[in-house]
């Protein structure tokens, strides 16, 4: 790593969360002139794998793992200071009453003010929280050759033309059952459903029939737990593909269907 300006992003959250951070910290570093590195195999993230693994990086000042910087990050001074000698192995909880991420030992937001500068060689952005820029991000990257190859055989499966139906039914719940809901789904095309939840490609294979759905994400067999939640390294990459090949595929679409959700502590209403 040449340049001695830093920011260190560990995206948070699911994939759109990880998304709209990754390009908030672009558009920090463009005004203030930094190089972000993406660190998401920190064993604190939920992603838990290289970035790098399944993007390739467009511009040459975002950087899509940490391994490069990995031995100096320690070493550098550091906003915020309290990460200062540790940032390769500081943990974050979850405060409820700030609604952030904080830094387990101090309590305090690992992050910065993204209106200001600051003098030090690195700066450390570490959080979770969703938005609609996310689009940005993926604007910088382009799919490694493996994923395309995984795109390009579902797409041959489903067809030229198809719907793309999401349905949310884990934490957020969506509201799209009920005697109506083929009413509303257009006939005879193909049905990408792209659900975080087993039960749900269930239901529509039930009430659409089994040859007109395509659904290829794997899929917790427990209803209701949240992808991203999900703890064991091992699963990490077949999630992380299928979430990121799922997003593609609902672009892709002829129509895209989405639902209102239920009632929630978060206030989303999509």
């Amino acid at each position: 790593m040449t340049t001695e300006r830093l920011l260190l992003c560990r995206p948070l959250g699911g994939l759109n969360d990880m998304l709209c951070q990754i390009e908030r910290a672009c558009l920090y570093a463009e005004r203030f002139d930094r190089t972000v590195i993406v660190d998401t195999a920190y064993s604190k993230t939920y992603f838990r794998d290289r970035f790098s693994s399944y993007f390739a990086s467009r511009q040459p000042r975002l950087v899509l793992d940490a391994d490069a910087a990995a031995e100096r990050l320690d070493q550098l001074a550091v906003f915020p200071n309290f990460l200062a000698g540790r940032v390769s192995r500081y943990a974050t909880r979850f405060d409820r009453d700030l609604a952030r991420f904080v830094e387990e030992e101090s309590g305090l937001i690992p992050s910065f003010d993204f209106d200001r500068d600051y003098a030090e060689p690195l700066i450390v952005h570490h959080a979770s929280g969703g938005g609609t820029n996310g689009i940005g991000a993926l604007a910088r990257l382009r799919l490694r050759a493996p994923l395309v190859e995984v795109l390009l055989q579902r797409l041959g499966e489903v067809g030229p033309r198809y719907l793309g139906v999401h349905v949310r039914n884990t934490d957020y719940k969506a509201k799209y059952r009920g005697d109506t809901l083929v009413a509303k789904i257009a006939p005879d095309d193909p049905i990408f459903l792209a659900t975080d939840n087993r039960d749900t490609v269930a239901q529509f294979r039930s009430l659409f029939g089994a040859d007109r759905i395509h659904a290829f994400a794997s899929l917790p067999a427990t209803a209701g737990v949240r992808i991203h939640n999900i703890d064991d390294p091992a699963q990490a990459h077949e999630r992380n593909r299928d979430a990121i090949l799922d997003l593609i595929m609902l672009a892709l679409a002829s129509q895209l269907y989405l639902f209102e959700l239920e009632p929630n502590p978060y206030g989303a209403r999509y």
